[in-house]
C-alpha cells in the first residue's frame, strides 16, 4: 500500500488461532496492522473478539468489505478453508496473510500459487519457525561451517493436544484437515528446510494411533538425512529440544518454549564449552514478527519471509509423507503427484 500508514486489516476466523492473533498482536496499541473488522461464521465468536478489540464483527468477508475500507486480510481458518478464503480475498484486491499449512491438497495449493502470481498482491504465510531467532541463528552457524559439514537432523514435536485446540474437533477428527501430520508437519518441515535445504524424498510410519503419532524419515537433495517425530500422546515440557543439527565438528540444539521466554539455540563443539547462539525467546512472539513482516512487505514492496512458494514446498513434503503412510511406508519422491 502507498504511504507510511498501517495496512487496514480484516481478521478472518475467530477460532483458536484467530483469538491468539487478536490477543498477541492486534490488541497492542502499536500493532503493525490496523484491525478494522473481524469475521467468523459463528456470530458469538466474531462478536466476542470484535468487542475485545473494539471493531465491528461480521459473518463473512464480503459483509465486512461492504462496510469498512480494508487493504488486507489475515486468514486464521481451519486448514481446508485456506484456499477458498485466499482466492476470495485476492479477488477483492486485498493483500493476504494466510495460516499454515498453505492448503490440504496439491491442487488447492497450485491454484493458490497461480492466483497470487496473477494478483500482484503481497501474500505471506504465517509459519512461525523462520521468524524464531534460534532457528535463524542455527541456520547462520551451519552456513558458516561452525559445526563442520552438516550430516543429519532430528526434530521432535511432542505434547498432548487439548483445550481450545480440540474445541471444534476438526484437528483430531477424520475430515480433510485432521491429524497431526498435516497440522504439525509443515511446521517442522519449514524448520528443517531452513537448516538443510530442499527435501528430495520422505517415508513415514504411523504410531499406535495414526492421527496422533507419526514418524518421518527425510532425505535432502544435499544428502543430509533427518528424522521427525510428531505425537499428541504425551505431556508437554516447559522447554523442548525440537531440533538438533549434527555436524562433523559439533551440533546445535534448538530449544523451544511455549509458555516462557526460555527458547534458545546452543552450539556444542568437541572440546569446547556450549555456546548460546540465541536465547530468551518465547515461541508465540513469532506471531507479532509474522504480522510485522507482512505489513513491511506491503509498505515496501518486498517479499515476505515465507511466501506461498515456500509454504508450498513444505506442503509437498507433508503430502508425500501422507502418501507414504497410505502405501505402507515406502519412500516417496517429494512432488511426485500427491493429491
Amino acid at each position: 500500500m502507498p504511504g507510511p500508514g498501517r495496512p487496514r486489516t480484516v481478521l478472518v476466523g475467530c477460532g483458536a488461532m484467530g483469538e491468539m492473533a487478536a490477543q498477541l498482536v492486534y490488541a497492542a496499541p502499536d500493532a503493525p496492522c490496523e484491525l478494522v473488522a473481524v469475521v467468523d461464521v459463528q456470530s458469538d465468536r466474531a462478536a466476542a473478539v470484535g468487542e475485545t478489540l473494539g471493531v465491528p464483527a461480521y459473518g463473512s468477508l464480503a459483509q465486512a468489505l461492504a462496510a469498512v475500507e480494508a487493504d488486507a486480510a489475515d486468514l486464521r481458518l481451519p486448514h481446508d478453508r485456506h484456499a477458498a478464503a485466499l482466492l476470495e480475498a485476492l479477488a477483492a484486491g486485498l493483500h493476504v496473510l494466510v495460516e499454515k499449512p498453505l492448503a490440504t491438497t496439491a491442487a488447492d495449493a497450485q491454484a493458490m500459487v497461480e492466483a497470487v502470481k496473477r494478483s500482484g498482491r503481497v501474500v505471506a504465510v504465517a509459519e512461525n519457525y523462520p521468524h524464531l531467532r534460534a532457528v535463524r541463528a542455527a541456520a547462520e552457524a551451519i552456513t558458516a561451517g561452525r559445526i563442520g559439514e552438516l550430516v543429519a537432523l532430528r526434530s521432535t514435536r511432542a505434547y498432548r493436544i487439548g483445550g481450545v485446540w480440540v474445541r471444534d474437533g476438526w484437528r483430531t477428527g477424520v475430515g480433510p484437515a485432521a491429524g497431526i501430520l498435516l497440522d504439525q508437519g509443515t511446521h517442522h518441515t519449514s524448520l528443517l528446510r531452513r537448516l538443510a535445504g530442499e527435501v528430495a524424498a520422505v517415508s513415514a510410519s504411523p504410531g499406535l494411533s495414526a492421527g496422533d503419532t507419526a514418524g518421518l524419515s527425510l532425505r535432502f537433495a544435499s544428502g543430509v538425512l533427518a528424522q521427525s517425530l510428531y505425537t499428541w500422546q504425551t505431556p508437554a515440557t516447559v522447554v523442548q529440544t525440537e531440533a538438533t543439527a549434527y555436524g562433523t565438528d559439533g551440533r546445535i540444539d534448538i530449544n523451544v518454549a511455549y509458555d516462557t521466554a526460555d527458547g534458545s539455540a546452543v552450539l556444542t563443539a568437541a572440546g569446547k564449552p556450549p555456546e548460546t547462539l540465541a536465547a530468551g525467546e518465547y515461541y508465540y512472539d513469532s506471531h507479532a514478527a509474522m504480522v510485522a513482516d507482512f505489513a513491511a512487505a506491503i509498505r515496501h514492496g518486498h517479499a515476505p519471509v515465507v511466501d506461498v512458494a515456500d509454504a508450498g514446498a513444505d506442503l509437498d513434503v507433508v503430502l508425500a509423507a501422507a502418501r507414504s503412510l497410505a502405501e505402507g511406508g515406502r519412500e516417496i519422491r517429494v512432488g511426485a503427484g500427491a493429491a
